[in-house]
């Protein structure tokens, strides 16, 4: 069983990479089959201490709970409630910058399961609504069009799936390390 404290040393080091992966462009590949990732020889402290030193940066939480005027969404909602009619990740973009952030973090995916990107599996995402963007692609070319570093938030816990701290495998190789991997290895090749 994972501890919360594993879960949490999980999701640091994940954040953490995800954003280091997008400041350091394109790595050199080492083999056909394996890019080379910042996070990988670095001990945790480095890696800490590399997400302090960017400083300012911005949060953005925008998921299916903007939806609800919940701090949580609600994981037995319909996906068609998530409904932006007027987003504008540029936005977001120009705004950090003018704060003179280096960084923005996206919820892509929150503890109610609703996955920001549209996913292929049976998660609940942007690509079962009327909205069916990739939000995360469009948040991620925004601010690296402007110049910020890219961070991503993916919760591995899924109330709408009943994935939980206490049931969840976060070891190398897993299902959700391997998850995690795509969606970072994806975003961080284009």
């Amino acid at each position: 069983m994972t501890s919360r404290r594993e879960f949490f040393q999980l999701a640091t080091r994940t954040a953490i990479a995800a954003m280091l992966a997008s400041s350091h462009g394109v790595a050199t590949e080492q083999n056909d089959t394996q890019r080379a990732t910042p996070r990988r020889g670095l001990p945790l402290h480095d890696l800490q201490q590399r997400f302090v030193d960017l400083r300012f940066g911005m949060f953005l939480h925008f998921n299916m709970a903007t939806f609800q005027d919940r701090e949580w969404g609600d994981p037995t909602s319909p996906a068609d409630l998530f409904r932006p009619t007027a987003l504008d990740t540029d936005q977001w973009a120009m705004a950090a910058h003018s704060a003179n952030m280096t960084w923005g973090c996206l919820t892509t995916r929150h503890h109610d399961g609703f996955c920001l990107w549209p996913t292929k599996t049976m998660a609940a995402s942007v690509g079962q609504t009327p909205y069916s963007t990739d939000i995360v692609r469009a948040y991620v070319n925004s601010f690296r069009k402007a110049g910020l570093r890219v961070g991503f938030y993916y919760s591995i816990l899924s109330l709408r799936d009943d994935i939980r701290h206490f049931n969840v495998d976060t070891g190398e190789g897993s299902a959700h390390q391997r998850s995690i991997d795509r969606v970072v290895h994806a975003l961080w090749r284009s």
